[in-house]
């Protein structure tokens, strides 16, 4: 039987040209919907709400994260890859996604990539390209408006959480190493 796996993408750093590149993923399967849910009540729970996380105010980001990290759900489901002095975004977030996927895989599957603010004249090519990774794809899809999908706020949350840990913000930096250390995040590459 073939596994849907489902993978939300967002990527930081742009930027730092280059000095600092970060892509999360956000891995799940056939408890995509349940897992949304969790996402959208956190997001209550936390007062973030359905914003981005650079609109969100600090405490809440931490109280957000925090809630996240102690979620058994999302074992395994939160990754990442941290890039530097590397300016081919674009191909660094294929390779990202396509270790995501290999990381998660079952023995037979199908993914379909939800990416934060690609182009749609950009999906095609992305696939192709994945493809080429050996990673066997149904679809890519960009997300114009994060805000609309819980799974793509929630990797956009990844993002931020990864560059405020390594740009030494200490409460950020704690939750980062704390989430590694449970399993709940999980670097690439």
């Amino acid at each position: 039987m073939t596994t849907k796996l489902y993978c939300y993408v967002d990527e930081s750093g742009q930027d730092t040209q280059g000095e600092l590149f970060i892509v999360s993923v956000v891995v799940t399967s056939e408890e995509r919907d349940r897992v949304a849910e969790l996402c959208e009540r956190i997001e209550q729970e936390s007062g973030k709400g359905r914003v981005k996380w650079i609109k969100t105010e600090y405490p809440k980001r931490v109280e957000y994260i925090r809630l996240v990290l102690m979620e058994p759900a999302f074992e395994g489901k939160l990754l990442f890859a941290v890039y530097r002095n590397g300016r081919d975004y674009v191909s660094l977030t294929v390779l990202t996604i396509a270790h995501a996927i290999l990381a998660c895989k079952k023995t037979a599957y199908k993914a379909t990539v939800f990416i934060d603010g690609l182009p749609r004249s950009q999906e095609r090519w992305m696939g192709g390209e994945l493809r080429r990774q050996r990673i066997q794809v149904r679809k890519v899809r960009g997300v114009r408006k994060e805000e609309t999908d819980a799974l793509v706020r929630l990797a956009d949350a990844l993002c931020g959480l990864v560059r405020a840990a390594l740009e030494g913000q200490d409460a950020m930096r704690y939750l980062f190493e704390q989430g590694k250390s449970n399993g709940v995040l999980k670097e690439l590459i």
